[in-house]
């Protein structure tokens, strides 16, 4: 690991230890055993520090490769894939190295996103990924109905906002509590939502 990423990383574990961004030079100069100098030479100030943690651990973790997510087989099967992708994007996170791999992500994203919604780039990136995703099951849904299996009976737009408040309804309580089995209750929400928009 390099040392910008270092500081970072132990930056992020004092953060995540004390429950606050109120970290001062000296306690990250203490835990990453370099001189003030140091940190300086990588970091203009702590602003620079925590810009860059927000950067890593909140805009690059949002961000989704839709080109990795894999469509196969029915409509339903590519829309729940689709979401439980997306879901199990965000609970996987963002690879914390220095930091006990027992730590919670949940924990790391409600910490930073106490501060992180003040940050434009965040703001930007959440409300883009949002419109991504909805364009992404838009087109899935469009092409269900195509095929008969989504009820033609609802607007595509409203089929889309049911869907994606279900995931977003999913990912909050994995937020909340994230030592349940977020599989099982994506995917009871998943067929409620779905008995609603099938094709009969």
């Amino acid at each position: 690991m390099n040392t910008k990423d270092m500081i970072l990383e132990k930056t992020l574990e004092l953060i995540l230890d004390k429950g606050t961004i109120d970290i001062s030079i000296s306690e990250i100069r203490n835990s990453t055993g370099l001189t003030t100098g140091g940190i300086y030479y990588h970091f203009s100030d702590k602003n620079d520090i925590f810009e860059a943690i927000l950067q890593k651990y909140m805009v690059d973790y949002i961000k989704i490769d839709f080109d990795k997510i894999i469509l196969e087989g029915s409509s339903k099967d590519r829309i729940h894939d689709t979401l439980r992708y997306i879901l199990h994007h965000y609970i996987k996170g963002v690879e914390i190295k220095s930091i006990n791999e027992k730590i919670n992500y949940a924990s790391v994203i409600l910490l930073l996103t106490s501060i992180g919604y003040a940050n434009d780039d965040v703001n930007s990136v959440i409300s883009q990924t949002g419109n991504d995703v909805r364009k992404f099951l838009t087109d899935l849904v469009e092409e269900g109905k195509r095929q008969n299996e989504i009820s033609q009976d609802f607007s595509t737009e409203n089929i889309v906002e049911s869907l994606y408040n279900m995931y977003m309804g999913t990912q909050y309580f994995w937020l909340n509590f994230p030592d349940e089995d977020i599989d099982l209750i994506f995917d009871k929400n998943f067929d409620m939502t779905w008995q609603t928009i099938a094709y009969l």
